[in-house]
This record gives C-alpha cells, structure tokens and sequence, in this order.
C-alpha cells in the first residue's frame, strides 16, 4: 500500500486517461549470517501487471520468484523457489478516492540454511556445532485499503491513506541435522543410538533435533500522509503496526520463514515501522531516498534501520526504467548487529 497514495495523485494531476501497465524488476539482497539470521543472501525476479477496466476499476496480478543462496557450513543442501502470487483490484468512486482489495499466496516451499549452535555431548559438555536449518514454509493473506487525494492544481496538494492486512504463515521449522567434527548426527542416527545404548543417549542433541510446526497469524494496520509541493517534489510519512495472534517468538528463524514473501523483510517479527521519505521530479527524471526505523517484539529482537534510494528515468509516455539501492541493520536480542544490503534493477512498459 505505501507509495500508492503519491503514485495516484501524480496519474490524477497528469491525466485522467485509462492505461494499463507491465513491469519485471530484478532484486538481489545480500546479508552477514549470524546465529539469528542463518539466510546468507537472496535473488528474486518479480513481475507485475495493471489493467485498466474503466475509469472506475483496475485488476493488477504479479508474480515473484525467490531463489535462496545455498546452505553453508559444509552443507550442500539448497532449496526450492520461494513462489509469492499476489492479485488485486482498485475502485474509484470518485476523481478523488479509491479503495483496493489485495490477495497474495506464496505456496509451500522449502528452504535450507547453515548457522552454528551450541550443543551438550553425551559427556555434558557443551560444544560448538554446524548445523543445518529446514525451513518449510506456507503464506497465505489479503489487504484492504483507502486512499484520498486532493487532485487539484495549487502549490501544495494532499493524499492519505489507511489500510489493514492480514498474514497467516504455517511454518514447519528446526534443524535437521549437525555437524560435530567429522561426525554428522540426524534424529534418525541419535534414535538408533539411543535405542541400542540408552545410558549414553544424547537427549538434549535429540530435542534440539525435532520440529514442532506452528502457526503464524497477523494484522498489519498501516497509514501514511503525502504532501506535494509545487507538483514535483512529495514529502510522505508513513507507519506501520502489527498486531499477533500467536506468539512469533515461536518461529526460530524468522528472517528464513520470511524471505521471498515480501520486499526486504526484517530477521524477526516487527512491533512497528515508521518510514518517512521524499520524492523529486526532474521532468522525465525522479529521485526518492527514505530512512526507516522499527522495533521488535520483545524476545525476538530489539531493532531495524534503514536507508534507501531510488532513481528512474521516463524514455517516453510508455518505457520507464528505475535503479534502486537499500542497506539495512538490524540488531537482535543479544545486542549482535546483522547487516544487508539490496539493489534491484526495472523496465516498466505502459499502453
């Protein structure tokens, strides 16, 4: 929803004309792995489509395609495409009012990840160990929005717009197996071992070695303010709120469950996000650079900051093209700081 209500005042000001859009954007994300963040990195390829029915109604469909970096800590294990299909439809009643419904699914997929752990040997020494993550994930949710503007011609016009959203994740997330020196323990072979010798059974390696799935539930309620200036230069803030059914602390490995299913995506569950940012145009030139800030909830993390820029040059009525650069540092409940780094590249075609 955010960056919807500048987007709709600027096609409002400019032409009142119906057309209908495609764009394919290609994102790459880079991030340091720590004991909260396994992920290492990620490459998506997202489309998306408008069509104009009328004045009054537009359809819009998309489809991204995640593809994960390989495990690492001596693992070879990769996972499946991360597949996010979203659809959705846009009514103005008005020259000055919208509303939007939006609907996304990303199928089950799974996911593996390298991280170390610390482990207790049969002697009850605790020891560091390489371990490999299995993440497999289902999402599925829809998204209710509004958006007014002032549409008018004067130096300074106005857009607002509120929204809710809500998520539900079935996540199906552990270890699968470790890495003690040259020895690879599974819950199968620790099993075994303890079947055969149950006074040297590793209980503890055996727990840490059993997936419990859970279920993930939450609403995103969301609200920002655009003032533009002089028609060229947008000055937005907006916010973010989310609200849990289920305790997110629940997932292990949040960042993991999450990748694909969203842009940028935070390593733990937010409490809120604010983000405010400034568009300029040049004629057929545009610039955009934002800053964000969030909290976690408390026990999954403490913090996220952000810095971003956008530049896009208009070829013609139809071809468009953007450049777009982020980094972002988020701190996790122990004080250790992860952080990333994103840049995409777009083609935008408009009849």
């Amino acid at each position: 929803m955010r960056g919807r209500a500048a987007a709709l005042a600027i096609l409002a000001i400019a032409s009142a004309a119906q057309a209908s859009s495609v764009t394919n954007e290609v994102i790459a994300n880079s991030t340091t792995t720590s004991g909260a963040n396994p992920r290492s990195g990620a490459f998506t390829n997202a489309l998306h489509a408008t069509f104009d029915l009328s004045d009054a109604w537009s359809l819009d469909a998309g489809l991204a395609l995640t593809f994960e970096g390989s495990a690492a800590n001596q693992f070879a294990a990769s996972g499946s495409l991360v597949t996010l299909l979203t659809a959705g439809a846009d009514w103005s009643p008005r020259d000055n009012l919208s509303f939007g419904i939006d609907l996304e699914l990303s199928p089950r997929s799974t996911q593996f990840a390298g991280t170390q752990v610390i482990v207790q040997r049969e002697t009850g020494q605790d020891v560091a160990a390489d371990a490999l993550v299995r993440s497999q994930i289902l999402q599925a949710g829809f998204g209710l929005d509004a958006t007014w503007y002032s549409a008018g011609f004067s130096d300074l016009e106005w857009s607002l717009d509120a929204g809710v959203s809500y998520s539900h994740y079935d996540v199906d997330q552990g270890i699968s197996e470790v890495r003690i020196g040259g020895t690879v323990e599974t819950t199968a072979t620790i099993q075994d071992n303890c079947n055969a010798h149950p006074r040297r059974c590793n209980r503890s390696l055996l727990s840490a070695l059993k997936n419990t799935p859970v279920a993930l539930d939450f609403e995103r309620l969301s609200a920002g303010a655009t003032a533009t200036l002089y028609r060229d230069t947008d000055l937005t803030l907006g916010a973010d709120w989310y609200v849990y059914q289920h305790d997110p602390a629940d997932v292990s490995y949040y960042g993991l469950a999450a990748a694909g299913r969203g842009p940028e995506l935070p390593l733990a569950p937010l409490r809120f996000m604010v983000r405010p940012e400034v568009l300029q145009r040049f004629g057929a030139f545009s610039a955009r650079l934002w800053l964000e800030a969030g909290e976690y909830v408390s026990g999954t993390g403490q913090g996220t900051a952000g810095v971003g820029a956008r530049v896009q040059y208009r070829f013609s009525k139809a071809w468009r093209a953007w450049l777009r650069l982020s980094g972002r540092r988020d701190v996790d409940e122990t004080g250790n700081a992860t952080r990333s780094g994103t840049v995409s590249a777009g083609l935008g075609y408009r009849w």
